[in-house]
């Protein structure tokens, strides 16, 4: 009797605590997801074992679309729908991501297009994600002939491994990984990124160690290419905002790395990866410099006679795109370049291309394909020198963590069967003008190797963050320094047009943000900046940059012309334009503000000035800006200066010269007109002779090129 007593009391108990140890992993698993910690998240609410739970099972899904395994994700987001359709406003873009993410692009586009309806504002979102459906429907019904094939465990580890570089004989690989067995390093994300090297023993490689103490740093540092020789690495260090060194094999041993030259290396932009041709000759790299196409650019650089790297040359359109292209590989035939885009029409995030250098350009580029190329994060290629064997880095949910390394087996084309091949085209997939608006949805991050990063992310959910685009006006070189006077910096006024606040309640504004910095030094400055109307010339804003940070914060309505004009004694004034629609979006700009002294030799390019085209008479919209030429002159009397007009090669050089020259005069003109003494003011036009960037079919070039600049050529008074 007492032994039915007791096991009626236990399975009354079990019956009673079962459902609430159930719910106690439901509200630790709902704590640990509104913390954003989804690996943790994921395994209470799977241990919750609540399998007819609709909300349980849309946060299960939700995690899986938030880590690597984004497959996963499927069977818990349809059984929440099905049990409960309005689970979220945006269930139909989650489960878009998870068909796409498991190659169900018919049922994925239903899904999109269902979001798309219901989403006006989120339109060209959604049309990006069907366009990359229609990419990966067209790649996986024809796949490449090729095997994929992961390195093993003995390399990859659940930790970013990437940017595999191997021998030409292929028994040593160099790669780069953010392995590490501190606790303390990981969940702080103080677990920086080394150089590692490994070798085959036997079939198989051995086991990884680091490269060299010379090497590896304290921080981030990462291989970049190997040399056909295996005597030079290109490597990553974040010195200044990322540039790339040499390493050179002596003996058994590298050598301390050196930074490649400053025509490669910029003190305020990213280097992130280079590659030079087998013939020693050229230099291939990623830079988001300005005169480049949009973010990451890749660009090109000569050795000369004197054996230095020659100013380089972006690629232009035909590969760069308004996205991140980096890690370039020049194959040794000098002709293919293998490179990773997410600019480019793609299966999600970066995939892999190539192009060929015929008739003296380079052709579209092409998709590598599927398997190859996947929704997720694809880059870092390489290939032998037969073609019959690449490297590179991906994520892969049967992966061993994160992005791995893995190997590619080309094999020969089938009988009667011809390669798929993608031409990737530049335009944007939709017409209208790629801009995000504010997003009420959080995007999942996917976890890329820090190098990449700045390539952009292709997140299973939405943007919540504003698009930033860096904006910089990069100064050339400086040289005879002048005499400067140290005043304190007066603190102007401060003022906001009423208007500005109506346009920004609406959010049709841009919010231009970011540092006033020093040229030379990178340290931040006191700053007045002024929000100009060009077609009133008045001024609508008026604003002090943070004199200890340099920060700033302007808002810019849209539907104008409008000046922004940086001001500070002992520095020429900075320039920028912005020509917005009335109805663009609300977005955010990042950039540096960068002031360059008053010294002989300094110049600035003048972005507020207008021409009709072929005509050289001011138009009204330039009054502002030259008139901040003349404060300039009437506050610093000592400086003389030298208007010079450039333009674009279009045309009769002749032609040019003189109208730059026009143009450069009808500057200098309007200044004496305005009591500036006519023997400090000098006219120059230059023509096509000194382009920025290149003009060979680059409409975005040739803008660059034509343009007005001041430059100091005297401070004696």
């Amino acid at each position: 009797m007492d032994k039915l007593v007791y096991l009626t009391l236990l399975i009354f108990g079990l019956m009673i605590s079962i459902p609430g140890q159930s719910q106690n992993l439901i509200d630790k698993g709902n704590r640990l997801f509104e913390k954003k910690d989804y690996e943790n998240a994921l395994k209470a609410l799977l241990d919750a074992n609540a399998a007819d739970d609709a909300d349980v099972n849309f946060k299960i899904g939700m995690c899986y679309l938030y880590l690597e395994t984004k497959s996963k994700s499927l069977p818990y987001l349809e059984k929440a729908f099905n049990a409960k359709s309005n689970i979220s406003e945006d269930i139909h873009y989650y489960l878009g991501m998870a068909y796409q993410n498991n190659h169900q692009y018919s049922k994925a586009r239903e899904h999109y297009e269902e979001f798309r309806s219901k989403n006006k504002k989120l339109y060209e979102l959604a049309t990006e994600k069907i366009f990359e459906c229609e990419i990966g429907d067209s790649l996986t019904r024809k796949p490449i002939r090729a095997v994929i094939t992961n390195v093993g465990a003995g390399v990859n580890s659940s930790f970013n491994e990437y940017s595999p570089l191997v021998s030409s004989d292929g028994q040593t690989m160099i790669f780069t990984s953010n392995r590490s067995t501190d606790d303390y390093k990981i969940k702080s994300g103080t677990n920086f990124e080394d150089i590692y090297i490994v070798r085959k023993a036997g079939s198989s490689w051995g086991t990884p160690e680091k490269i060299s103490p010379n090497i590896n740093i304290k921080f981030n540092d990462a291989a970049a290419s190997l040399s056909p020789d295996g005597k030079t690495l290109f490597l990553y260090y974040e010195d200044g905002a990322g540039d790339i060194y040499t390493s050179h094999l002596e003996g058994s041993d590298w050598t301390k790395p050196e930074p490649l030259s400053k025509t490669i290396n910029t003190p305020l932009f990213w280097e992130t990866s280079a590659c030079i041709s087998a013939d020693g000759q050229k230099l291939f790299f990623a830079s988001n410099r300005p005169g480049g196409k949009g973010e990451l650019d890749i660009w090109v650089s000569t050795l000369d006679a004197k054996g230095n790297w020659a100013k380089p040359t972006n690629l232009g359109s035909a590969i760069n795109t308004p996205g991140n292209e980096d890690s370039p590989f020049i194959h040794p035939d000098g002709v293919t370049l293998y490179f990773s885009s997410d600019g480019l029409p793609s299966m999600g995030s970066n995939d892999i291309y190539k192009s060929e250098f015929k008739d003296g350009k380079w052709q579209k580029p092409v998709n590598l394909g599927y398997p190859i190329n996947s929704i997720e994060y694809d880059g870092f290629f390489s290939i032998s020198e037969d073609k019959k064997t690449g490297y590179y880095s991906t994520l892969r949910a049967e992966g061993m963590g994160s992005a791995d390394i893995y190997t590619i087996t080309f094999l020969p084309p089938a009988k009667e069967e011809k390669e798929p091949v993608l031409l990737a085209s530049t335009e944007p997939a939709v017409q209208q003008p790629k801009v995000e608006e504010p997003k009420v949805i959080e995007q999942p991050k996917t976890k890329e190797p820090k190098v990449v990063e700045k390539p952009k992310e292709e997140p299973p959910v939405v943007i919540k963050e504003e698009p930033k685009v860096v904006v910089v006006t990069p100064p050339p070189a400086v040289t005879q320094p002048v005499a400067e006077t140290k005043t304190p910096e007066p603190a102007a006024t401060e003022f906001v047009d009423p208007i500005i606040e109506v346009h920004k309640a609406n959010k049709v504004v841009t919010l231009l943000k970011g540092k006033v910095i020093d040229e030379t030094t990178a340290q931040p400055l006191a700053a007045t900046i002024s929000l100009v109307d060009n077609i009133t010339n008045k001024v609508i804003t008026k604003i002090n940059s943070n004199p200890q940070t340099g920060d700033f914060e302007l808002i810019i309505p849209h539907g104008g012309n409008y000046g922004v004009a940086t001001e500070r004694q002992g520095y020429l004034f900075n320039s920028i334009n912005f020509n917005l629609p009335q109805f663009a979006e609300y977005q955010e700009i990042d950039t540096h503000i960068i002031m360059v002294k008053a010294e002989i030799g300094s110049k600035v390019v003048l972005k507020n000035i207008f021409f009709d085209i072929g005509k050289s008479d001011l138009k009204p919209e330039s009054i502002a800006e030259v008139e901040n030429i003349k404060e300039l002159l009437i506050i610093n009397p000592q400086l003389s200066v030298q208007i010079n007009g450039h333009t674009d090669n279009t045309g009769n050089a002749e032609t040019n010269k003189a109208l730059s020259l026009r143009r450069a005069s009808a500057v200098v003109s309007y200044l004496i007109e305005h009591g500036i003494n006519a023997s400090r003011l000098t006219a120059k036009g230059y023509g096509s002779e000194r382009p920025i960037v290149s003009n060979d079919d680059e409409s975005e070039g040739r803008a660059i090129n034509r343009r007005t600049e001041i430059e100091i050529i005297d401070a004696k008074g």
